[in-house]
């Protein structure tokens, strides 16, 4: 287990973090920032190029290439790895949980908490 700021721990002694440096090498590599990425995974959620890259910078840190942390998704499940990088980005922007109220929650658009008026 590790003691960073912001890392998310799995499988023995590996975490996700998106650190700064992990936030500009994949800026660097994608030309969007994450939080540029995450809107537009809220358009087009099967954006496996995009969420594959966003894991990669989660674990850029290993000096994994992108297709190995497509192969890392492979072996952990894509729901898992979702739910690694979905804390990972609530570790590295505590504010935009803080903002919304909804920290705890691992995403969605809010559809399914509105009173909806028959």
């Amino acid at each position: 287990m590790t003691s960073l700021r912001g890392a998310v721990p799995f499988a023995g002694e590996r975490y996700f973090r998106l650190s700064t440096n992990a936030l500009v090498r994949y800026q660097d590599a994608a030309g969007e920032t994450l939080l540029e990425a995450m809107a537009a995974l809220e358009q087009s959620p099967g954006d496996t190029r995009r969420i594959r890259r966003m894991v990669w910078a989660a674990l850029s840190h290993e000096g994994l290439t992108e297709e190995a942390a497509g192969d890392l998704m492979d072996e952990i499940g894509q729901t898992e790895a979702a739910r690694l990088l979905g804390e990972a980005i609530r570790a590295a922007f505590p504010q935009a949980g803080a903002q919304t109220g909804d920290a705890g929650e691992t995403g969605g658009n809010g559809a399914s908490r509105k009173k909806r008026t028959p």
